[in-house]
């Protein structure tokens, strides 16, 4: 275990392996007792079970989430879930971070290969992600939205998130809408993607929602107009995902 755990990390550093590599290694049993892969991930939040369950020493960062923006209100422990405001569903939002090992191992030898700043992604992405809590502390949905704050080369992948998440969700046979631009949207060069997909899982209790953008909004223009120069990062790639338990409904809350 040790000595693959070495093997691994001496490879990332190097730059032998990347970050789309390393999270096509099937996480085991001692992988994660080596601290490659997070004990605990978005995807083993369950839904119907008490927040909790979700093992307090396997995650950071407890506190009131803000809808895919940096969290707010820290909380000691998931217990305390009812401090956070309720949303117009009546579920609070919890935030939590992964607690990945390797990312800190990678950052303090200055890799730049490291996983992602924070250890928190779903398939090499950046995200923000939090659990949807009732009033009685039970879990009743997840939120993943890709996290804005990641540098410019994880920020302008974040809307190809959502090919993985149809392929994770294939079962429940997504329907997918192409959105036309709004006033002021643009394509980024020839690209512009806006997408929404719902789905609902074969046993039909449980929805999902997805909302993908790429695209520039009004006032993030590709070039500076007094100096000509290129605007780097003016433009919106994000992908967010919303599973609930009905009779609750994914959000609207839009990418945009």
């Amino acid at each position: 275990m040790a000595d693959r755990a070495k093997w691994l990390a001496t490879l990332l550093v190097a730059g032998v392996l990347s970050t789309p590599a390393l999270a096509q290694i099937k996480p085991n049993a001692e992988d994660v007792q080596a601290g490659l892969v997070p004990a605990f991930t978005i995807w083993d939040v369950k839904l119907g079970a008490p927040v909790t369950d979700i093992p307090e020493m396997e995650v950071v960062d407890i506190s009131c989430g803000t809808n895919g923006g940096p969290p707010s209100t820290q909380l000691k422990t998931f217990a305390e879930y009812s401090k956070c405001q309720a949303e117009p569903s009546g579920l609070r939002e919890i935030y939590f971070a992964n607690d990945d090992e390797l990312d800190y191992i990678a950052k303090a030898l200055d890799s730049e290969y490291r996983v992602q700043q924070g250890g928190t992604t779903i398939y090499a992405h950046p995200i923000v992600q939090s659990a949807l809590v009732d009033e009685q502390g039970v879990v009743r949905g997840i939120r993943i939205i890709t996290d804005d704050r990641a540098e410019l080369r994880d920020r302008r992948l974040a809307v190809t998130l959502a090919k993985n998440l149809k392929g994770r969700y294939k079962a429940w046979q997504p329907v997918c809408e192409d959105i036309p631009p709004a006033a002021g949207e643009n394509p980024v060069g020839k690209e512009f993607t806006h997408e929404i997909c719902t789905g609902t899982n074969p046993e039909g209790s449980q929805d999902f929602r997805m909302e993908a953008t790429f695209l520039r909004k009004k006032g993030q223009e590709a070039l500076n107009r007094e100096t000509q120069q290129v605007n780097r990062g003016y433009f919106e790639s994000r992908t967010r995902f919303e599973v609930v338990e009905k009779p609750y409904a994914p959000s609207t809350g839009s990418a945009r």
